[in-house]
């Protein structure tokens, strides 16, 4: 059974996508906690951090750190929060790993 994630990957699920190469996807989330939050998605199923490759991994943390960076840009961010949750206790919903990158700003004093 195809989870969110792949159905996006397949083009099944309309997405607002960031950026797209043979080995991830990364797009907006639908429900983002700030302006520009955004996923990087491994197109080759692993279920969370316990189960994906060591070069998929690397890979996907690669171009989070660049699509976060030009996305601070973008969005006139002071940084950003990288997450990712692993299994149900920890928020888990699409079992595909999957990286939230969320802008942030400084709060006014």
């Amino acid at each position: 059974m195809k989870n969110l994630f792949l159905k996006i990957i397949k083009k099944e699920i309309k997405s607002n996508i960031l950026f797209e190469n043979k080995r991830v996807i990364a797009f907006y989330d639908t429900n983002p906690k700030t302006k520009g939050h955004f996923l990087v998605v491994p197109k080759t199923y692993s279920r969370n951090l316990i189960t994906i490759k060591e070069q998929d991994l690397r890979y996907c943390f690669s171009i989070a750190r660049k699509l976060a960076k030009k996305e601070m840009i973008k969005q006139k961010a002071d940084g950003f929060k990288l997450v990712v949750n692993n299994e149900p206790s920890s928020n888990q919903v699409v079992f595909h790993t999957h990286i939230h990158i969320i802008p942030s700003t400084k709060l006014p004093n």
